[in-house]
């Protein structure tokens, strides 16, 4: 598109930002829907949203029309994206980093076969009839959203654990989509708001490489083809870590934190020394690693805000994550973009990505600090009302009264109102 239209890397970078901004700043109405109507609606709507934006998109002209047309397909990935994620969590416990590890893989899969079928339908058909062809393509999203099995509600209990976890969830079905507010309180949890700043950063130089590694292949003076195998690398790459990283992860070795922050510098190393390399061999070692490293971090989003929030907060705050990480994904292909216009090469980008990708690694690491010196405060029942907690604790009286508890229940009673 950038020879297409000729306006330019960073006005042309505002086409890809526009889809990433809205694939998150959308998540709480995504998330609103889900609990309105069902997963698999949802996302159906998304697939078709997606695939008339790729046909509209065959029709532009000009590239102002285009930032319409991929605002469409924005929404529509957002509407699809969102309800994947969150349903998946539903389905697994035991091994819920690596069902997530797995599902976002599929990125890597078509990042892998993509680049290729891309650059064959535009040299067979032009730019215009290929968007067409993708558009087909992609509106399968529809078939596979049909298959969406809507996460079953908990059978009744007498046991008071499990009536803790059905109040709340029939307390948050009700209070969802209360005028799409979220629960911005949960930022005063100091070990979600550290985990809000990494991911906001972190997604800054993930993004920013979808950019940088085919324009900066093309400005050494590469062709077409390797910008299409340096895609493709990055595709495998993210196929490959995603799963590997979600399995690693699930075995429980170390903190899955620790795992994040070790990624993140591989990558942030990377990006900082590409300066000293101006050859393919060294891109393609790049985007082997910050697919394989980086942009594992999609894995581990899920479990990590739900260590700090619980399950039954996460769907709110996996929006919340979304909505910082669009700042983040509005803004940096066209700062990279602007960046390579000014200084005439995309270095300056690299330097700045493998920054971000270091603090947002460093941010996670501060975690023990600010609970030592008490900046903020963990909830002890995931944040619920007290209008919601009294009823537990009614509950639990009632079941404990009747000899309905046994020696396997266990319920903290330091966790209930007085």
């Amino acid at each position: 598109m950038l020879d297409h239209f000729s306006a330019g890397s960073g006005n042309t970078a505002w086409i890809g930002s526009i889809t990433w901004f809205l694939l998150h700043v959308l998540a709480p109405l995504a998330n609103c829907l889900c609990r309105r109507y069902t997963f698999r609606l949802v996302s159906l709507v998304g697939g078709i949203m997606v695939g008339c934006g790729y046909f509209l998109s065959g029709f532009v002209t000009r590239i102002e029309l285009m930032y319409l047309t991929f605002t469409i397909i924005g929404i529509g990935y957002s509407l699809s994206y969102v309800s994947s994620v969150i349903i998946i969590s539903f389905y697994f416990k035991q091994r819920r980093t690596l069902a997530n590890g797995v599902m976002v893989s599929a990125g890597g899969v078509s990042a892998l076969t993509f680049p290729s079928l891309y650059r064959f339908l535009i040299d067979k058909y032009g730019l215009s009839q290929a968007f067409w062809v993708i558009g087909a393509f992609v509106s399968n999203i529809c078939v596979a959203s049909c298959l969406f099995r809507e996460p079953n509600k908990p059978p009744q209990s007498n046991n008071a654990e499990a009536r803790i976890e059905e109040s709340i969830s029939d307390e948050n079905q009700k209070k969802c989509c209360n005028a799409l507010k979220l629960k911005f309180n949960l930022l005063k949890n100091s070990r979600f708001t550290l985990l809000v700043m990494a991911f906001t950063i972190c997604s800054f130089g993930h993004i920013t490489n979808y950019i940088l590694i085919p324009a900066h292949i093309k400005t050494l003076g590469y062709s077409n083809t390797y910008i299409t195998i340096g895609v493709s690398i990055i595709g495998g790459g993210e196929l490959i870590g995603r799963i590997a990283v979600g399995w690693f992860a699930d075995l429980n070795i170390i903190q899955k934190k620790y795992i994040f922050v070790v990624c993140m510098f591989i990558g942030g190393v990377f990006a900082l020394i590409s300066p000293l390399f101006g050859t393919f061999t060294f891109m393609a070692v790049y985007a082997g690693v910050v697919a394989a490293f980086p942009a594992s971090f999609l894995a581990l989003i899920s479990v990590l805000a739900i260590e700090r929030v619980g399950m039954e907060n996460f769907p709110a705050a996996f929006s919340i994550i979304f909505v910082f990480m669009s700042i983040s994904s509005l803004v940096s292909q066209p700062i990279a973009g602007w960046m390579a216009d000014y200084y005439g090469s995309w270095y300056p980008a690299f330097i700045l990505t493998g920054i971000t990708l270091i603090c947002s690694g460093v941010i996670l690491l501060l975690e023990p600090v600010v609970i030592r010196y008490g900046m903020g405060k963990t909830y002890p029942l995931e944040n619920v009302d007290n209008e919601l907690a009294s009823r537990v604790n009614e509950a639990y009286v009632h079941d404990r009264k009747e000899g309905n508890l046994n020696k396997t229940d266990k319920v903290d009673e330091t966790h209930l109102p007085k």
